[in-house]
């Protein structure tokens, strides 16, 4: 499929594209959104509804027609269920915590202003807005399918058909999906989705300014040939789950066999267990947000990604591969990210054997 030609735009986003603050890989991808849609020569109107730990990126805001920001709260996204619950929202909030009565207010008076052409939304919280629209032409950015995150969770997979159906009745009232991966437009597919699909691979991807990071000079000064380092937003579930089971299940075996082995956790809101197994777990070094972890990647002995579940593709996987690093996966790590010859994808009861292997043969060479 093509890009389309339309040319006003009302961009909105549940978080600020490539913001500063506290921030993930999804902003850096709506920020590349935002640009793609500026190079081809659209006027881009920007409606931020975001939390208050972020901070617009000045530099992105000033090539934007206009960028209106709407303060958003816990207390707006329980009005937010309440306002979408005959659609689904209590039993799929995911879909709807960006969806308050104040912020689907504000939407329908920026539209009748400027009057877009193509209304795009941005992240998962922000698709339940499509309800609230008549425009003749919705986009939706796929950063990942919900209902497929959900149906691999141990606790909520229970919830998969009924998110499966919501997430597939809001995908019907969008005209185009933009995704990720081939996998994604498959899945799209087999929701019956009729409408066009674009898949835009993630380029060149970048981490954000997050605030009180330390210097990853600090960090890899203390590196040793026996490195490992996984990077993430700590405080997702999927992040932090992944790790804390690897650290329990596989890394006192790798420690055995390759002593002197040290495993680096990088990244923003470290939960309190993973400190606590940080301080009572020889080797394991909680770091939490680092300036920039690309350094961390080039100087691993390895790069780690043993996630469990989760859905979309993994961009940290993206960024180590990018910086030259090795990396060992697993299937879900790896999902959507083609074959590379330093992107080892491995099954869960294999990964500490293929560390060990890979860590033995960088020390050996």
């Amino acid at each position: 499929a093509t890009e389309s030609s339309l040319d006003k735009i009302l961009f909105v986003s549940s978080f600020h594209p490539d913001g500063e603050g506290n921030v993930g890989a999804g902003e850096a991808i709506s920020g590349d959104s935002v640009r793609r849609l500026l190079a081809r020569g659209a006027e881009v109107h920007v409606l931020c509804v975001v939390p208050a730990y972020q901070r617009a990126n000045e530099a992105l805001v000033r090539q934007c027609t206009s960028y209106t920001v709407v303060q958003h709260s816990s207390f707006h996204s329980l009005m937010a269920m309440l306002r979408n619950m005959r659609l689904g929202a209590i039993c799929t909030p995911w879909l709807f915590t960006r969806v308050s009565p104040h912020a689907v207010a504000i939407l329908k008076e920026t539209i009748a202003r400027i009057q877009p052409e193509e209304v795009w939304f941005d992240f998962p919280s922000s698709l339940g807005f499509v309800v609230h629209v008549d425009a003749s032409r919705k986009s939706y950015f796929v950063h990942d399918i919900v209902s497929q995150k959900i149906r691999r969770s141990l606790f909520k997979r229970m919830l998969a058909p009924l998110v499966h159906r919501v997430e597939s009745r809001l995908f019907s009232r969008l005209s185009r999906l933009i995704v990720l991966s081939d996998k994604d437009r498959q899945l799209a597919i087999s929701m019956k989705f009729s409408g066009e699909i674009e898949v835009w691979p993630p380029s060149q991807p970048r981490v954000g300014v997050v605030d009180d990071s330390a210097p990853i000079e600090t960090v890899v000064s203390r590196f040793n040939r026996r490195d490992m380092v996984f990077f993430g937003h700590m405080g997702r579930a999927e992040n932090h789950w992944s790790v804390v089971l690897f650290i329990l299940n596989c890394f006192p075996e790798i420690r055995r066999a390759c002593p002197g082995t040290k495993l680096w956790v990088l990244g923003i809101q470290p939960r309190p267990l993973l400190k606590l197994l940080g301080k009572l777990v020889k080797g394991v070094e909680v770091v939490g947000a680092v300036d920039n972890p690309t350094k961390a990647f080039a100087r691993s002995a390895i790069c780690i990604a043993p996630i469990l579940f989760g859905a979309g593709v993994k961009i940290k996987v993206l960024q180590m591969l990018e910086a030259g690093a090795s990396v060992i996966a697993t299937p879900i790590g790896a999902e959507g990210i083609d074959a590379n010859e330093r992107l080892e994808v491995v099954k869960w009861s294999e990964l500490s054997t293929r560390v060990v292997h890979m860590l033995t043969n960088r020390v050996s060479s």
